[in-house]
């Protein structure tokens, strides 16, 4: 940062004051067909970007050198010289801008409105984040409110789909070498790192209000579709500007860049959870797909029978000296894809230290930690559809998203092979059309869990799945 210094229709979301709050507040929904709307959204559109800084800065009328006067915040810039230096009243009684004092032309329109002025009288800001009070982060550092309001702006451009302004700004100002300032305000919001602070702020913004979301049950939830995908598309945004900066602190500390990492990676398992989660809502939690067992008990000892199996067949000679046999290998193929998640093993403080999005499980953290039931199959089988979605796509990297669609597709053919199969086979193709899973993968999941099965008709299954390769039909 040191180098800075030389001396009510369209998009709404409740992470930018939209419909309501979780404090319940209700803010005015920006009408996307109104003149001023549109005047805003163009402005911010075309900035240029350096522009930015100026434009989030806190400014107060000069009218006279020691403010005794006047001393209002400026709305407007004076059109002759483009400084925000003077309030709507003293622009009528003065002759020239306080600053570069160019003469303010008579008679003829001498004010424009400021962008984020702009973006608040149309309601693309909440008015009640328009407080020039200092907000603490990270419980130390304080945040003025001239890097609130360029946050606001950031906001703005997220809403409405101009990220690409904010990677913009990363490269073009921040990256900029020659973007230096006295004004220690504007040089601290030339630094990437405020880029950084907004996604970080920005994505707990939006996991708190996926908690009050995920906590409702499906029918309610289902109402929130439209909010749900608008919070998809705006993790995909963050991730945009995650990458951007990452090539920005190359040659950082690495402390810098392993918390960048971490909330990219973060935010990434957010997102593939939120659209297993949005294909489940829709799906209602299959509640209405009966599954081909009784209950979860049921479920569980057959789980655990079929580890006997396995151990047996691996060691048949110690099919009668359980001693003998305990520790042995003969594992089932969901065993092995859940260790390789990293679900399965690891101690649990390091399992909750790593967690950092527990709160969006229904029961918090401890739906996880309760789902490590004893037994040999570990967590699996899952108590529900739920947690077998949030121990899956919460847990492990996000670039084993594959695998986890795979796992979850294994255990939808546990819950249901055997049933009748228009009861429960357009789900499998609903799941793979939804998220481009290729029918390879959807046969490979059915053949593992056939291998699994110590039945002898999933045995048949399993030979005319591999001698027909006519499909999991």
């Amino acid at each position: 940062m040191d180098r800075r210094s030389n001396g009510s229709t369209g998009p709404s979301s409740s992470v930018n004051g939209g419909p309501a709050t979780r404090s319940g507040y209700h803010a005015p929904q920006p009408n996307y067909n109104s003149r001023a709307v549109q005047e805003a959204l163009e402005q911010l559109a075309s900035i240029d970007l350096i522009d930015l800084c100026n434009e989030s800065k806190v400014e107060f009328c000069r009218a006279t050198r020691d403010l005794r006067s006047c001393g209002r915040q400026v709305k407007d810039v004076l059109i002759s010289c483009g400084h925000a230096s003077l309030c709507a009243e003293c622009s009528q009684r003065c002759d020239v801008c306080p600053i570069c004092r160019i003469p303010i032309p008579k008679n003829v329109a001498k004010l424009c409105r400021r962008l984020y002025d702009q973006c608040l009288e149309a309601h693309l800001i909440p008015k009640r984040g328009d407080k020039r009070l200092q907000e603490k982060e990270d419980g130390d550092e304080q945040i003025s409110a001239d890097v609130q309001r360029l946050y606001s702006l950031f906001d703005v451009a997220l809403e409405n789909n101009l990220v690409s302004l904010i990677c913009h700004y990363v490269t073009d100002v921040c990256l900029d070498e020659s973007a230096v300032s006295s004004d220690p305000v504007i040089a601290f919001l030339l630094d990437e790192v405020v880029v950084k602070d907004w996604c970080k702020r920005t994505f707990q913004k939006i996991i708190t209000e996926l908690q009050g979301i995920y906590n409702l049950e499906a029918e309610p939830m289902k109402s929130m579709l439209s909010l749900l995908l608008k919070f998809s598309a705006q993790l995909v945004g963050i991730c945009n500007v995650i990458e951007v900066l990452d090539s920005s602190f190359e040659g950082s500390l690495s402390t810098q860049l392993l918390d960048l990492h971490q909330l990219q990676e973060s935010i990434l398992k957010t997102k593939q959870h939120m659209e297993v989660m949005i294909w489940c809502v829709r799906r209602e939690f299959l509640e209405k797909v009966r599954p081909r067992y009784t209950d979860f008990t049921s479920w569980h000892s057959l789980v655990r029978e079929r580890k006997s199996a396995a151990i047996k067949r691996s060691w048949p000679d110690s099919v009668n000296n359980s001693e003998e046999s305990s520790g042995r290998e003969g594992t089932l193929f969901i065993e092995d894809a859940l260790v390789n998640l990293e679900i399965e093993q690891g101690n649990t403080e390091k399992l909750v230290e790593g967690l950092k999005l527990g709160s969006l499980q229904k029961d918090g953290v401890s739906s996880i930690l309760r789902s490590k039931i004893e037994g040999v199959a570990g967590c699996y089988p899952f108590e529900n559809v739920r947690a077998a979605v949030d121990i899956l796509f919460l847990c492990g990297g996000s670039d084993l998203v594959v695998a986890k669609q795979a796992i979850f597709l294994y255990y939808l053919f546990d819950r249901h092979w055997t049933m009748p199969d228009e009861q429960w086979r357009h789900l499998l193709e609903d799941f793979g059309a939804t998220f481009a899973i290729p029918r390879q993968l959807l046969l490979e999941s059915l053949i593992f869990y056939l291998l699994d099965d110590h039945t002898d008709k999933a045995l048949q299954a399993w030979f005319t799945c591999l001698w027909s390769g006519c499909g999991i039909s």
